[in-house]
């Protein structure tokens, strides 16, 4: 696949934690076909055995990732090279990896990690998370093909409250979506805090080649919860 072949629209986020009800490989591969048939342009897919599922299901992009904690660092979006080893032998189409200007497991920087990526697996697609503008503009100066707003309000320096639950009723950071557009060359990938249709054509009014939607499509509990929270005062 070419970065060129990656169609316009919607990117749906088939992930589920390990204490969540979907939590299953074969329920995120259904999620990722039902997408398909929605019209999702591609999905987005944590962990190889989930990767593997999905790939047996669907057609479109898969962007691969795995969520690998590492004690003493906050980067855990495929934060080393091996993790990327292991999402690429998956044949995930798109690996997205953390490219925020946090420090990386076994003491790298995010710019060695990029580099020995390219290095290594010259052919991958590469998808760089990040959370500031300036962490977009550098990853892609570095050869990432795609940048996306995934950890923007995540950050410790981009969240601005001591309260993790605050961030996830904040509004997306379609500025920063709009910034970027407007300075590099590649694909921007709008995600983050991104639950329904409004919110995407506001993030492709400002530039935005992908939307990528998790929680909003895929989460039932959460879908649930929301809808539950806002009929309470007419109960």
């Amino acid at each position: 696949m070419k970065v060129e072949e990656l169609k316009k629209g919607l990117i749906v986020s088939c992930q589920a934690t390990s204490e969540e009800p979907m939590r299953n490989s074969d329920i995120m591969g259904r999620f990722a076909y039902a997408a398909q048939m929605g019209g999702a342009v591609g999905v987005r897919v944590n962990g190889i055995a989930d990767i593997l599922a999905c790939k047996q299901m669907i057609h479109i992009p898969i962007i691969g990732i795995v969520k690998h904690v590492y004690e003493g660092y906050w980067s855990y979006i495929t934060p080393t090279l091996r993790d990327v080893e292991n999402v690429y032998e998956t044949g995930a189409e798109i690996i997205a990896v953390d490219a925020t200007k946090l420090p990386k497991p076994e003491g790298k920087t995010t710019e060695e990690l990029l580099t020995s990526i390219k290095k290594e697996f010259p052919d991958v697609i590469l998808m760089a998370d990040v959370s500031t503008l300036e962490e977009g503009l550098a990853a892609v100066e570095l050869g990432c093909d795609l940048v996306s707003t995934t950890l923007a309000g995540y950050t410790e320096y981009t969240r601005n409250d001591a309260d993790p639950r605050i961030v996830e009723l904040r509004e997306p950071d379609i500025k920063l979506v709009k910034d970027l557009t407007e300075r590099v060359k590649v694909p921007v990938i709008a995600e983050g805090r991104y639950w329904d249709d409004k919110l995407a054509i506001e993030a492709f009014k400002a530039g935005a080649h992908n939307v990528v939607i998790g929680a909003g499509i895929t989460r039932p509990q959460i879908i649930t919860k929301k809808i539950v929270d806002n009929i309470q005062e007419y109960l």
